[in-house]
């Protein structure tokens, strides 16, 4: 029993040393009949009778190979039967089509994740070892990866452990052999023109013939380092979102570019995924074309926006990058009309007080939500309403006219909230762009003898300025 008892002490040390779960933990064992699943399985079943753990096995049988998949189902059962362990086979359906291997995956974790949760099991364990671990990172590499791929698979990673990455096969195949089982073989792991069995069959063993016999214990070591580092930069970008997060608008995730840019690519790298991830509360699907569009896209100007995967919106507008989950709607604002006895009316996202006045309050200073207004010649009734094409209007400090749209983009009003700044007008004439600037010549004068105070308040706390 020598290569099972020295399996289990090493189980064990990788278990406490990395804190897989801790006692009670129920674990679901994936088990395709292979000899690193077996070898899982029969590590397992004797960890059970030494710690507290509750075991199940799961075998998919996605009937691509005929008789050899159902002699695999039967196999995994027999062993299960010995090894005293419950077992629940599944066989799942695939559509033939490109992609097979990965439609063969997902429809595992399908299944994988079913039981998972109406068994209300902990964690699903895999029986990844060394070598998959050195195809995985050659892989990843051959592809373009940086730090998140080079770490290679996790030895834990939400809900999914991976407990024999320090196993190589052989080693696995030894304890199977031990514990009186045959493992079964799959002939497409020899087929060569399949990318990862190429390597398995022919790079791998080329690089350790020729430059490293310890291949799989360097690149084992390099995908701890790996992991660490992007724990690190993780770490680094959350504390960053949280430091540098700015409330623009309600359900908004935005920030100021100028303090973005100082960040280096990697920096700004896991920053965007993190943002990514917190506004779709998915990891995954965040690729490195990801980055680089979200790159351009605060490099450029104005206001722009960005479609990613799982329904993400990236908003530029002027000195703000936004995320969103979904496209931002616009409301549709219908004008209100206030008479000259009216004392609040609501519009939008705000709410307005009117005063009539005969002089200035006292100690009053002029803001870009409370302002007063000379009155004498205002035409009731006043409309509040969006902004309208052929706007113009002399902005507080000019003397000549200016279209509402080029004020709006000298403020730098994105595009998607121009329509939802109240104009208050009486009839044709500008008074107020509400929450920038009155019209020169509403302003009151020393010989005005009838002023209007009008007090605009938001219904949220959604700023007036972007700027």
């Amino acid at each position: 029993m020598l290569a099972l008892e020295s399996g289990l002490t090493k189980l064990r040390n990788h278990i406490d040393d990395k804190q897989l779960f801790a006692a009670g933990a129920k674990l679901l064992l994936a088990v395709s009949g292979g000899s690193d699943s077996l070898g899982l399985l029969c590590l397992f079943s004797k960890l059970r009778l030494q710690s507290s753990i509750t075991l199940l096995c799961c075998h998919v049988n996605h009937g691509l190979r005929g008789e050899h998949s159902d002699r695999d189902e039967a196999l995994v059962k027999e062993v299960c039967l010995k090894l005293n362990v419950p077992v629940i086979c599944r066989r799942v359906q695939l559509e033939e089509g490109g992609d097979l291997e990965n439609r063969a995956r997902e429809a595992r974790f399908e299944v994988l994740y079913h039981l998972l949760d109406i068994y209300n099991f902990d964690y699903i364990v895999l029986g990844h070892q060394k070598e998959d671990q050195a195809e995985t990172i050659l892989m990843n590499m051959f592809r373009g990866t940086g730090i998140n791929g080079m770490a290679g698979i996790r030895i834990k990673q939400n809900r999914l452990l991976h407990p024999l990455l320090d196993f190589t096969r052989a080693e696995l195949q030894a304890i199977v052999s031990e514990c009186g089982f045959q493992w079964a073989t799959d002939a497409t792991n020899e087929d060569i023109s399949f990318k990862r069995n190429h390597l398995r069959q022919e790079l791998i063993p080329y690089l350790q013939a020729n430059y490293a016999p310890d291949l799989l214990d360097k690149l084992s070591q390099l995908a701890s380092v790996m992991e660490d580092a992007d724990a690190y930069f993780k770490a680094q970008a959350a504390k960053r979102f949280k430091k540098r997060r700015i409330e623009s608008e309600p359900g908004l995730i935005s920030f100021e570019i100028k303090g973005l840019k100082k960040l280096s690519d990697t920096e700004l790298y896991y920053f965007f995924k993190h943002c990514y991830s917190q506004t779709c509360l998915e990891e995954m699907d965040f690729f490195n074309s990801h980055f680089m569009a979200i790159k351009a896209l605060m490099e450029g100007g104005g206001s722009a926006k960005l479609h990613l995967s799982n329904e993400v919106v990236v908003y530029r507008e002027y000195d703000l990058i936004s995320f969103n989950w979904g496209e931002l709607e616009t409301p549709d604002l219908q004008p209100q009309t206030v008479e000259e006895d009216r004392v609040w009316a609501v519009f939008g996202n705000y709410r307005f007080q009117f005063k009539n006045l005969k002089l200035l309050p006292k100690g009053y200073e002029p803001n870009e939500m409370n302002v007063v207004l000379a009155a004498d010649d205002i035409a009731w009734p006043l409309i509040i309403r969006s902004r309208e094409p052929g706007d113009r209007f002399i902005p507080s400090g000019m003397s000549n006219r200016k279209k509402l749209k080029d004020f709006f983009i000298d403020a730098k009003v994105p595009k998607r909230l121009r329509d939802q700044v109240p104009i208050i007008s009486d009839g044709g004439r500008i008074l107020w762009v509400v929450g920038y600037r009155v019209d020169e010549r509403a302003l009151p004068q020393a010989s005005s003898a009838k002023l209007l105070q009008i007090i605009a308040e938001p219904l949220d706390e959604r700023p007036k300025r972007m700027s």
